[in-house]
């Protein structure tokens, strides 16, 4: 038997399906169709959301008196979206029956997708009216600000909600005309007093400041409020109903915020579009994070285009409830925040849905102070201004957005003609250890700069800065009471080098006497195949996933070896949706009933911790036997996978695309983000890989000759590298090879031992030359004694002394000294001319010789 879990605000409601039971989960036997080709002529012309089902949905008639179908309409008749005026909203009489129904329309030809209507939740615990006074506005500084800028304008913010009391006595005088979008009334107010979540969070955007009565807002009288009901009045007062609606009348009604103090787990494409449909109207939306203190996504705050809020205490610590994670945008406090409620009565709730308001409330007032920013400036100064709280939640770090918002800050910063703290990089940072890149700030008159390494302050206090070491970069920009944190840079060494190189052994060479070509060092090619495509494997056993929990460690692939940056990424997953258990009875055989398909999800994180969607909950269908096992390869440019379809193993293109990895560096570990959002039915991920493709080059390595063992000049560049013999001693070089993408090898030396002309070797004669003709040797006939003078090794061991001067010791006994490598006379010291000549010094004496020969040096 199939159970749906539903997390809420700090309700875990698990209801079986059945005949008795309404799934919490959906409004009851409701559902979204989008079709492909709406009849825009109808569709332009309505005055109202009814539905002429013979001429927009023919295909409906074939179902109508099976599944009863009691109410249709075309629920954003109202917009200028093609997108979602081709959505339609259908009810039927049997509730138990919208899954056959979705069966058989998701294979309807004219059906883009179909999904059931998600019943949203407010996100509110109340709490005793007597806790919490207003130390929020203080905390986020909203008195300072006031003082700083009055504003010039009002903004208008949406609060769409279950109800607002817009006759209450400290808000009537903020409030602008609402609509009820469930009752298809303009009448907003509550049916009675149990529907005090939308007054509450009405009272934190715009409360009527300065009117002796009550309360004060962060606003202070710049906002003024759209009312948009959206549960109906014989609903349950903690449902939304008609939250989408309500967005998309907001938008086209003139809100510049829309401010959502509701929501609930699972991605709806239908939501999604109104979301963006909403934006590209031109208004901000804010969402609340929720109450579960869980990390998985929380719908409608974890949508693109949305900003996500969580809740903090007096002390700056996350709220014990919020939920958190890397797709949350920033923080406000949310405990025990006295509101208005119902009627004209105050009260103290906690929750991200009262963390939500007082964002909107402070990011209307930024826009009444400075009507001329636009929507993405607003948010990127509310963002940069915030109070970091990495301190107060170490454990939280990078999960509760940008920090805590401050007023104060967010105003002075426009004020002082600060409203953005940048920084870009001059080149790649990724490189490799001793190598740099400069980061370059934004620049203006005025402003102080202090750069940080990891979050610690770094000497150097200008607009830009060289970074040499590998961590996490900002800037703190101030100017006068201004002080923005500016967006991380990443800077990563690349710990992959290049094979070192092989090359042929030390030389010998006389002076002036260059290496010929062929007979230098000689460096052999370097293989640079390290751009891939390559595929690393996950090699650990079978996870499984259910209601978010996991029987192991998300599979990971270690991908290592690859050089330069990431330029393609495909990803292949192995799993299986089953019918019955959870997430520990993957190694079980599956139940035969029906499996929860649309309750999976795939992400995928990269090394540097990106994290992109392949696969979002409610694609799949839920269909009435288990697909088997199910190999999918996500690839850009692949056709998507069809909303609504039954799984079915191939290549398909992901949700985002794998193209936001371009340029991240490679190595590292890829891991599998997997997920599945309700009871039973668990997901069993068996495979996982990647297949990674860099902008590592093949060809050959680059050679390059050093002078010294580390840092130092390039002498030369190349494969056969013959130094100069115009100097005579011993001489070291340092090679090094680089494939592109890597970093260099280590160097190797070679040593080339540059011979004077005549090179002297001075042998004493005793019994080993005795048989030696030296009157040949004078005559230049060396045969007799080339054996033992080719190695040097050798003549040493013969106690021969070398060079040019020589001088032999004292030792009573004659010495050969041969002169060589000349191709001319010699001419000694001595006054002797020849090849060799054998003394018998009996003091030390030294001997020249010079060679008549001509050379280029």
């Amino acid at each position: 038997m199939k159970h749906s879990l539903l997390i809420v605000g700090f309700l875990i409601l698990s209801v079986a399906v059945s005949a008795q039971k309404i799934n919490k989960n959906f409004v009851d036997g409701e559902i979204y169709i989008k079709i492909k080709n709406p009849n825009f002529t109808i569709l332009n012309s309505k005055k109202t959301d009814g539905v002429n089902i013979a001429s927009e949905l023919p295909f409906m008639l074939k179902y109508e008196k099976q599944f009863k179908i009691v109410n249709s309409k075309s629920t954003f008749y109202q917009t200028k979206s093609t997108t979602l005026k081709s959505i339609y909203r259908i009810k039927i009489d049997n509730a138990q029956n919208i899954d056959d129904l979705l069966d058989k329309l998701k294979n309807e030809p004219n059906v883009e997708y179909v999904e059931k209507v998600p019943l949203r939740y407010i996100i509110d615990t109340p709490n005793d009216p007597s806790v919490g006074q207003q130390w929020h506005l203080t905390k986020i500084k909203a008195f300072e600000t006031w003082a700083i800028n009055a504003g010039q304008v009002n903004v208008n913010v949406a609060v769409v909600d279950n109800a607002i009391d817009t006759n209450h006595e400290d808000l009537t005088g903020n409030m602008l005309a609402g609509r009820d979008v469930s009752d298809l009334d303009n009448n907003p107010n509550p049916p009675n007093a149990s529907f005090s979540h939308g007054t509450h969070v009405a009272g934190i955007v715009s409360a009527v400041s300065n009117n002796g009565i009550g309360i004060a807002s962060a606003s202070n009288n710049r906002i003024k409020i759209i009312p948009v009901k959206a549960t109906p009045d014989g609903g349950i007062a903690n449902g939304i109903y008609h939250g989408y609606e309500g967005i998309a009348w907001a938008a086209d009604n003139g809100a510049k915020i829309i401010s959502l103090s509701w929501g609930g787990v699972g991605y709806i494409q239908t939501e999604q579009d109104v979301i963006n449909y909403a934006v590209s109207q031109g208004a901000i939306v804010v969402a609340a994070a929720g109450n579960d203190n869980f990390s998985f996504e929380h719908y409608p705050s974890a949508y693109q285009n949305v900003i996500a809020v969580a809740s903090l205490d007096s002390d700056d610590k996350k709220s014990s409830f919020s939920n958190f994670g890397s797709w949350v945008d920033i923080a406000a406090p949310g405990r025990g925040i006295l509101s208005t409620t119902p009627f004209n009565t105050y009260a103290s709730f906690n929750g991200t849905s009262m963390a939500t308001p007082l964002v909107s409330s402070a990011l209307g007032y930024l826009l009444a102070c400075f009507p001329a920013l636009t929507n993405a400036q607003a948010e990127a100064i509310l963002k940069n201004t915030a109070d970091n709280l990495d301190a107060t939640n170490p454990s939280y770090i990078g999960k509760l957005g940008a920090g805590r918002i401050n007023m104060q800050k967010a105003i002075a910063c426009p004020n002082g003609g600060l409203s953005l703290a940048q920084i870009t990089a001059s080149g790649s940072t990724y490189f490799c250890e001793g190598q740099s890149v400069t980061l370059n700030a934004n620049v203006g008159n005025g402003f102080n700069y202090t750069w940080r390494l990891n979050g610690t302050p770094q000497n150097g206090a200008g607009s830009s800065f060289v970074a040499t070491q590998e961590g996490v970069y900002n800037v703190i920009i101030s100017n006068a009471e201004c002080s923005i944190l500016s967006n991380d840079i990443n800077v990563v060494f690349n710990k992959l080098k290049t094979p070192a190189p092989s090359v042929t052994g030390d030389k010998t060479a006389y002076y002036c006497n260059d290496l010929t070509t062929g007979n230098g060092f000689i460096v052999n090619s370097t293989s640079c195949n390290f751009a891939g495509p390559t595929t690393f494997t996950y090699s650990g056993g079978m996870v499984g996933y259910d209601a978010f929990e996991k029987s192991g460690t998300d599979p990971t692939a270690e991908v290592q070896n690859l050089g330069g940056t990431v330029s393609k990424v495909k990803v292949s997953i192995t799993w299986q949706k089953k019918d019955g258990g959870n997430e520990n009875s993957c190694p079980n055989a599956d139940g035969g009933a029906t499996p929860f398909n649309e309750e999976l999800s795939f992400k995928i994180k990269s090394p540097s911790g990106k994290i992109i969607t392949l696969l979002p909950t409610a694609t799949y269908a839920r269909g009435t036997v288990t697909a088997g096992v199910i190999t999918t390869v996500f690839e850009d440019g692949a056709a998507a996978i069809v909303t609504g379809s039954l799984p079915t193993s191939g290549t398909f293109a992901p949700n985002q695309p794998l193209s936001l990895f371009n340029n991240e560096p490679p190595n590292g570990n890829w891991t599998l983000l997997a997920e599945d959002d309700s009871f039973a039915d668990p997901l069993c991920v068996s495979g996982f890989s990647v297949e990674i493709t860099t902008n590592a080059g093949n060809s050959p390595a680059t050679v390059s000759w050093w002078n010294a063992p580390s840092g130092g000049n390039v002498v030369y560049s190349g494969n056969d590298f013959r130094p100069t013999t115009s100097q005579v001693g011993e001489f070291s070089y340092f090679v090094q090879t680089q494939c592109d993408g890597l970093c260099p090898s280590d160097r190797v030396k070679r040593t080339i031992w540059v011979k004077s002309v005549p090179y002297l070797v001075a042998f004493p004669m005793n019994t080993l030359f005795s048989a030696v003709d030296t009157n040949k040797i004078k005559k230049g006939d060396l045969s007799q004694v080339n054996g033992l003078i080719q190695n040097n090794q050798v003549s040493s061991l013969l106690g021969a002394s070398l060079g040019n001067p020589i001088t032999p010791c004292t030792s009573n006994q004659s010495y050969l000294i041969l002169g060589l490598g000349c191709n001319g006379d010699i001419y000694w010291s001595n006054s002797q001319v020849g090849s060799a000549i054998i003394v018998n010094p009996s003091t030390d004496k030294t001997y020249t010789a010079n060679c008549s020969q001509a050379t280029a040096c």
